[in-house]
């Protein structure tokens, strides 16, 4: 049988040796300038097509031949008596391309979707509370170095805040285990909560209120999030984009793998945001007060970040939740 053309690699050294490769009876045949070089076929791997990349019959001790002229190495492997895989004969054909991809899209789009935020939920309550604490505990310092400073409201006005919402609140149903902390900050009115169960009331938040029952309904908001173990939710599924778009980018960027992350997981916090209002709702129907206060809270909100003009930013309060029209009109709608 004639030979065909190749290139020789010893596995030792980058040296390239011209070299023609022969099938002679059940037997790959390699010669050149090193000599002759032997395997039966089944001792050989030949790779698979793969673009214009030159293909490679490879011998078991990393020896290996590369053929560049893939019409002649196919015509060459045929005549020897060599077929290609299914898989290979499937990779050639568009239309079973096009459903691997599809496939492939739709099983990381079901994946995003019910996986992770199901693995989230899964694994929320399997973290230790010691763990919990100690992750709230630094956040709190670091946002405290950043972000926020002390309050400026009075100890007693602070005490009479927490002991209303407390008794107010508990009226509705059974609160999950929290701590009330106030703080000021130029990030303007806003509360969050962290997974430990500290709720962090901000300053401008109760300066904006009308009344103590407005504060009272985004605590109550905040409660939601730490029944539902949101932050922690937010967190694990976070982590897992992180760590998925920073292998994708390798160490090219690791701010791209940051701003990834953020990007595809706006979508949980809204969702979180829309279950917390329905928990608000819950509680403050229970205590008697309605949906109104939060529902008139979030327009006095929205209507201080419009007068302010401010750009929206990952710390504002509003940049990853839903519509405040659309929550308000929720809201009164559970009255």
């Amino acid at each position: 049988m004639k030979g065909i053309a190749a290139f020789y690699y010893d596995g030792r050294t980058p040296v390239r040796q011209p070299a023609e490769l022969f099938v002679i009876g059940d037997e790959i045949v390699g010669r050149g300038a090193f000599g002759e070089r032997r395997a039966r076929r089944g001792a050989v791997d030949i790779s698979e097509p793969l673009g214009r990349s030159p293909r490679v019959v490879r011998f078991d001790d990393g020896g290996h031949f590369e053929v560049a002229d893939h019409d002649a190495f196919n015509l060459w492997l045929t005549a020897a008596g060599f077929r290609d895989s299914t898989v290979v004969n499937l990779q050639r054909r568009w239309s079973w391309a096009l459903g691997s991809l599809l496939g492939a899209i739709s099983l990381i789009a079901a994946i995003y979707v019910w996986g992770l935020p199901a693995f989230g939920k899964l694994m929320a309550p399997k973290i230790p509370e010691p763990v919990l604490q100690a992750l709230s505990q630094q956040t709190l310092s670091f946002l405290d170095s950043k972000l926020l400073t002390p309050s400026r409201l009075s100890e007693a006005r602070r005490a009479e805040l927490t002991e209303y919402a407390d008794r107010v609140l508990r009226q509705g149903r059974d609160l999950p285990p929290h701590r009330l902390h106030f703080r000021s900050s130029t990030l303007g009115p806003n509360a969050f909560a962290l997974p430990s169960g500290d709720i962090v009331v901000l300053d401008q938040l109760v300066e904006l209120a009308g009344n103590d029952d407005e504060v009272t309904g985004v605590i109550a908001h905040e409660l939601g999030h730490v029944a539902y173990r949101h932050g922690l939710r937010q967190l694990i599924q976070s982590s897992v984009v992180s760590f998925v778009v920073g292998i994708y980018f390798g160490d090219v960027s690791s701010m791209a793998a940051s701003f990834g992350a953020l990007a595809l997981e706006s979508r949980y916090s809204r969702e979180f945001e829309l279950e917390a209002d329905a928990y608000a709702a819950r509680s403050l129907k229970g205590a008697g007060l309605g949906t109104e206060p939060l529902a008139t809270m979030l327009e006095h909100m929205e209507k201080a970040h419009q007068e302010k003009g401010r750009k929206t930013s990952r710390w504002d309060v509003l940049s990853s939740h839903p519509d405040t029209g659309e929550r308000v009109a929720r809201l009164r709608a559970m009255r």
